[in-house]
């Protein structure tokens, strides 16, 4: 006769709190001969048997159950096989003169991969989506492009570019912005990940760069959390009419409705033609972190449309759950390479775009954030692209928060930029507490002497010379149409400076 062993780990530790049970060759499923501690120990035959394996974890909304299969063969030789996810590592087995041991592990995650389904939700069809002609039809369609095909052959990697605009290094020289005509390959793995029992977000896009190892022994990776804009803001309730929401916003359509997925997620992680001459509304966010060179995780939270920004990305804005989900993130992704570590990431940055920087304020001027290590020392950079594109007030909001997080913890090696069409006059004695001077009229980049803390000033006027000079098919005539190609491009501009 043979043993198998079976031990459940949860954040790289082993646990008590799962139970296993196993069925040989399709009989009954019965419970463990014996409990040492935190090892079930099984009896089961040496020689062609079949033994499937369940693991469950006390607490199965989060961790769920997971299952594992044996074949032994009448050589002895074992082999195992799971569903996909990597929860388990491959057994190890011990001869010994009584009948060898098979010895398992599995590591149970919060975290579900979901990506094909997320593939899957854009598929529809109709004159009002990407890709088809335009209709006649309720609010602003300026999203469509007839280049984009859903949904996606596949999610991962993000579509390559070619002949397309991205920031150029220094993104503005000679009073004028700087770009550049690139062609970029996406050298990384996108995967949407579900958080059970999570109110919001209950999904996030996760980018890990090729240049990230995920090998064993690999030092922990840096993260990036970018706050997409605010979800409530594009609903039927804000607009009273059905603008471009194919979805209804009740009846559980999140957090895979068409509109969450492309909007929220699709939207963010590509380009859909080129960001400055055709459609600044898809953010390209891998490609920019590729082209920057950048050696950073990026991880999209899809918010919910719900009564405050707080409330649409609650668990993010709370630095307990980070220091949680983000190494889970981590291992969940080192796992699909073999690597069953576990451990700590190492610095944090976060960005926000347009009401984003509602959800990232809901984190920086959270009272029990501001005492703890993710937000004292953690999180080491903050990046905001054009938090208002018209109203200076919204944007010294977060401008405050991020003056009181620049100022507490290690504050020595804390990185802030703002990139805003906001007249930077009016923000001179708040940018003043970062140490950061206007050095005239826009456009300019005015940095403190180490680089840590900045103002990119990046106004209309600039914005639709450029357009002008290479013949844009967008003119960035309003404050609207730069307020979208500010995310579409200067987030490369960001990654290249950082200190990540």
């Amino acid at each position: 006769m043979a043993q198998l062993v079976l031990t459940g780990q949860i954040r790289g530790q082993s646990t008590t709190l799962c139970s296993f049970t196993i069925a040989v060759d399709g009989g009954a499923r019965v419970g463990p001969d014996t409990v040492v501690l935190d090892q079930s120990i099984f009896t089961i035959p040496d020689t062609d048997t079949a033994v499937d394996i369940e693991a469950a974890a006390v607490d199965r909304t989060k961790y769920g159950t997971l299952t594992a299969h044996l074949d032994i063969d009448a050589d002895g030789t074992v082999q195992a096989t799971f569903p996909p996810g990597d929860n388990w590592p491959p057994p190890t087995v011990s001869p010994s003169a009584v009948g060898q041991t098979v010895i398992m592990t599995v590591h149970f995650s919060p975290l579900r991969d979901v990506t094909e389904q997320a593939r899957l939700s854009l598929d529809q069809t109709g004159s009002d989506y990407p890709g088809s002609p335009p209709a006649p039809a309720p609010g602003d369609m300026s999203f469509r492009n007839p280049g984009v095909t859903l949904p996606p052959a596949a999610y991962s990697p993000p579509p390559a570019v070619t002949d397309t605009t991205f920031i150029a290094s220094p993104s503005v020289a000679g009073g004028a912005i700087q770009v550049e005509t690139l062609s970029v390959i996406p050298d990384g793995e996108a995967v949407v990940l579900q958080l059970p029992g999570v109110d919001a977000p209950q999904l996030v896009a996760v980018y890990w760069p090729s240049s990230v190892s995920r090998d064993a022994g690999a030092p922990p990776a840096s993260f990036l959390v970018y706050f997409h804009a605010g979800m409530a803001q594009n609903s039927p309730a804000f607009y009273n009419d059905a603008r471009d929401r194919h979805d209804p916003v009740t009846g559980g359509t999140y957090p895979f409705g068409w509109d969450y997925q492309f909007f929220g997620l699709l939207n963010y992680l590509q380009y859909i033609g080129d960001p400055f001459l055709a459609n600044p509304f898809a953010k390209g966010l891998a490609l920019q972190l590729d082209n920057a060179g950048s050696d950073v995780v990026l991880v999209l939270p899809l918010a919910r449309v719900a009564g405050t920004p707080c409330d649409e990305v609650s668990s993010f804005a709370d630095a307990d759950f980070l220091q949680e989900y983000l190494p889970e993130i981590q291992a969940f992704m080192c796992r699909r390479t073999g690597n069953f570590g576990f451990g700590p990431i190492d610095r944090l940055a976060m960005a926000s775009f347009s009401s984003g920087h509602a959800a990232l304020t809901c984190f920086l001027g959270n009272s029990t954030n501001q005492a703890h290590p993710l937000y004292l020392d953690t999180l080491q950079e903050v990046y905001l692209f054009d938090p208002h594109a018209d109203l200076v007030i919204e944007t010294l909001g977060p401008l405050v928060q991020v003056a009181a997080w620049a100022a507490r913890g290690t504050s020595g090696s804390k990185v802030a930029r703002l990139y805003t069409q906001n007249d930077p006059a009016q923000l001179a004695p708040l940018l003043a507490r970062l140490g950061v001077t206007a050095p005239g009229p826009a456009p300019f980049d005015a940095a403190t002497p180490d680089d840590r803390f900045s103002l990119t000033a990046l106004p209309l006027a600039a914005w639709n010379a450029l357009a002008t000079q290479l013949g844009s098919g967008v003119p960035y005539a309003n404050t609207g149409q730069v307020h979208q190609v500010m995310s579409a491009l200067m987030l490369t501009d960001a990654l290249r400076r950082s200190r990540l």
